[in-house]
């Protein structure tokens, strides 16, 4: 078991108590991300952090990762490395008790091929939800993808294997006795590498080539076809803070998430 505090780079460069918290008791929200080092785990990290309303935010990673030390009030960031994410189920009492989980894991299907993403964007983000429903977590948000339906055939193969698998894994997601359930299922997701540390961000090849190449030219149509991770994610940390007590279990699409934004 690893536990660590991340720390500000340097705490003179950040003195205010709105900056950096660590020498305070947490009295605000508390918050878990399973794939912060992914683009929009990245940004949703950001938004937690540079927001007042959350004063502990707790990264699961697979390892040490020094990407978001130099992030302005990195202090309230605490890792949990757990090398193996098949262990999900041993973070119960630590976790127990926490507002919200952030779940942005996925595998990418020409990287790492159909069996990683079965296991990635399916079996992990139903064991997150799994543990966000036993930890008494009262929100989970779960980015998902465009298009995705669990009704496409079960022979599906290539992409729509991909989206059927995604769409799985919404409606198990969306099934699970959490109070706050939201599924965002945004377009194309721009700015992958604007995030203030994106140094786990892997290329995608061609296809980052093209979304760059296409936010620059055809900047009137990005809002219809996707939308910037920043955008994204502060959407994303703005609905889990005003979200409540009630009950609430909705997939937000892309034009939605853009309404949120407004």
């Amino acid at each position: 078991q690893v536990f660590s505090r991340a720390v500000c780079a340097d705490a003179r460069v950040v003195p205010s108590a709105a900056a950096c918290r660590c020498r305070h008791p947490l009295v605000g929200m508390r918050a878990v991300v399973l794939g912060a080092t992914s683009s929009v785990g990245h940004a949703i990290v950001e938004a937690l952090v540079a927001s007042d309303a959350w004063d502990g935010i707790t990264l699961v990673v697979r390892k040490q990762t020094e990407d978001f030390s130099m992030i302005s009030g990195a202090c309230k960031i605490s890792l949990r490395i757990l090398p193996n994410l098949d262990d999900l189920g041993t973070l119960d009492a630590e976790l127990s008790g926490f507002d919200a989980l952030f779940c942005s894991l996925g595998a990418y299907m020409k990287l790492d091929g159909i069996d990683a993403v079965q296991k990635v964007d399916f079996d992990y983000v139903v064991a997150a939800a799994s543990l966000a429903e036993r930890c008494g977590i009262g929100s989970f948000s779960l980015v998902s993808a465009g298009g995705a339906d669990a009704g496409l055939p079960e022979d599906a193969q290539g992409y729509k294997f991909y989206l059927r698998t995604k769409g799985r894994a919404d409606k198990a997601v969306l099934e699970k006795s959490i109070p706050r359930v939201y599924v965002y299922r945004p377009g194309i997701l721009f700015g992958r590498f604007s995030s203030q540390a994106s140094a786990s961000t892997r290329s995608k090849g061609n296809w980052d080539k093209f979304v760059v190449g296409f936010g620059c030219c055809c900047c009137c149509l990005t809002k219809t076809a996707g939308i910037h991770v920043k955008r994204l994610a502060e959407a994303m940390v703005v609905k889990a803070e005003k979200a409540g007590a009630g009950s609430c279990k909705v997939i937000i699409d892309n034009a939605g998430i853009h309404t949120m934004c407004a």
